[in-house]
């Protein structure tokens, strides 16, 4: 594998820097050596690796590097832009564990397999070229190509007695790659670190977000060390559906046990009075600086760490009034976007259901929102019926009604009983129905459920994605609507004839 430019320019200079102004400690007496490498973790950094950490650490770096590395815990750290992070954490961290010989395999990940394999290689190029540590640590030797190495130490027994671990080995994985089944000896992956991840590309598109979640639960996690094993991930917020968002939201659960699926540590540059938390490298006037040059947007993803977007149509606190119960008679409708395309990555089928009360709010009931077949979409459409019993089901016909009509038939005549269906040909530009929404939601006037199913989950990630991805679950959202009373006065919609929902006893006697 072929170095990016950059990175050989980077290493190069790495490599100059330590052959120009690194030199062994003056006392290499057995004491002085042994006291220096039994430092604690960030006095280790500053003594052995000054050409990084000139400037003072902060408060918050202890506290960042104390939130990592939880035995069997998935941990995320969010860290604002030149927090120190990535040189703390995928370097400094993992070359003081494997000089004290206490992990036998470390796996790196990043969107590809060479940003992982140069982010590992930083490792590499301390443990080869910094005279501190070929002084202190003598002996060492690294074997291996650039995505799969391992460096070994001489024999050494621990303070027990015992012989200490002698060979950790690195391995770089890009998202996609599986590193289950990996052995290193008797070892299986011991510790992740994931860097370069995501980035503004990706974080648009919620399909390759939840590939990259998948591929961290389902295919990182499983192939670690069970009990043992360390996770760290580390980047900043790219907005609603991004990886670190996720992870906060994770944080939230519990395991039977009543310990956390996830842990979050997040670090904003600024603290609550808006001071800068690390004055010795930003100032405050720097700080300002730079949020006037790269505009509120950025400066809320890259340095203020919030999943805000203020250039979206809809926001996340717009998301937070839920209800545990429903209030009593509320008049119910649902509509279904029947989605025709039955490509893989075509748009999803999504049928919403709303519930509005006397005052005009509304409460999102439930959403199926899925790449369903024609017979799925029919089976939530009377499930719909039995569980809500829905006034009126609004389904729109734009190009999908061929498909529904007559398949609707067939299932109604199977059933024995029929929906309360209207078919709907919209005229209005869908982006105006769903953008009509957000006075409604910013001001409170939209209730979601506590406990939310997998579809209205969704649903509310289309809205904060709007207009990016896929808006069918928002679209069927606005079309509940236009079957609703008014948001702002409550009562009927004016003129509006007066529904009465047909239930299964009474379906007989109508007959």
């Amino acid at each position: 594998m072929a170095w990016s430019r950059a990175h050989e320019a980077a290493r190069q200079k790495i490599i100059e820097l330590l052959h120009r102004e690194e030199r062994p400690f003056e006392d290499m007496s057995d004491g002085a050596v042994a006291e220096r490498r039994a430092l604690p973790f960030l006095d280790w950094c500053q003594f052995y690796m000054p050409h990084y950490f000139a400037a003072p650490f902060a408060r918050f770096h202890g506290q960042m590097a104390e939130a990592v590395g939880e035995a069997a815990m998935p941990t995320f750290v969010c860290a604002f832009r030149g927090a120190g992070k990535s040189v703390l954490l995928a370097l400094a961290r993992p070359l003081y564990r494997t000089l004290r010989r206490e992990v036998p395999y470390w796996i790196y990940g990043a969107g590809v397999q060479q940003l992982a394999a140069q982010n590992m290689d930083y490792v590499r190029i301390e443990l080869e070229h910094n005279p501190r540590i070929a002084a202190d640590y003598p002996g060492l030797r690294c074997e291996g190509t650039e995505t799969d190495w391992q460096v070994e130490q001489p024999r050494e027994r621990n303070a027990a007695g015992q012989w200490a671990l002698r060979a950790t080995k690195f391995e770089a994985f890009g998202i996609g790659m599986s590193p289950r089944g990996r052995r290193f000896g008797q070892y299986r992956p011991t510790e992740f670190v994931g860097d370069d991840l995501e980035d503004a590309q990706l974080a648009r598109n919620p399909r390759r977000e939840q590939q990259l979640w998948d591929w961290l639960m389902d295919e990182v996690v499983p192939a670690l060390e069970p009990d043992v094993w360390s996770f760290t991930v580390l980047g900043t917020m790219f907005g609603p559906d991004c990886m670190l968002e996720r992870a906060r939201q994770k944080s939230k659960e519990r395991d039977p046990a009543g310990r956390p699926l996830a842990k979050y540590f997040r670090q904003p540059a600024q603290d609550a009075e808006g001071r800068s938390v690390w004055p010795e490298r930003f100032s405050d006037d720097g700080l300002a600086r730079i949020r006037s040059m790269i505009g509120l947007r950025n400066w809320l993803r890259n340095y203020a760490l919030t999943a805000d977007d203020p250039d979206k149509p809809f926001q996340p606190q717009w998301f937070s009034d839920r209800y545990e119960s429903l209030p009593k008679g509320l008049d119910v409708v649902a509509f279904l976007d029947p989605a025709i395309s039955q490509a893989p990555t075509g748009c999803p089928r999504a049928l919403v259901a709303i519930g509005c009360d006397r005052d005009g709010v509304r409460y999102v009931l439930d959403a199926w929102i899925e790449r369903g077949s024609p017979e799925q979409m029919m089976d939530s459409l009377f499930r719909y019926r039995r569980s809500w019993e829905p006034r009126l089901i609004g389904i729109e016909q734009n190009g999908g009604y061929a498909l529904i009509k007559p398949l609707l038939q067939t299932w109604e005549r199977s059933k024995g009983w029929r929906l309360p269906v209207r078919y709907v040909d919209h005229h209005e530009n869908k982006d105006s129905r769903i953008q009509r929404l957000a006075p409604e939601m910013e001001s409170g006037r939209w209730r979601w459920p506590a406990r939310p199913s997998a579809g209205v989950r969704v649903l509310e990630q289309q809205f904060l994605s709007y207009p990016d991805g896929f808006v069918d679950g928002p679209d069927a959202a606005a079309g509940c609507t236009e079957f609703l009373p008014s948001a702002w006065g409550g009562g009927r919609r004016p003129g509006a004839a007066e529904h009465r929902s047909i239930k299964r006893r009474d379906y007989a006697g109508v007959l």
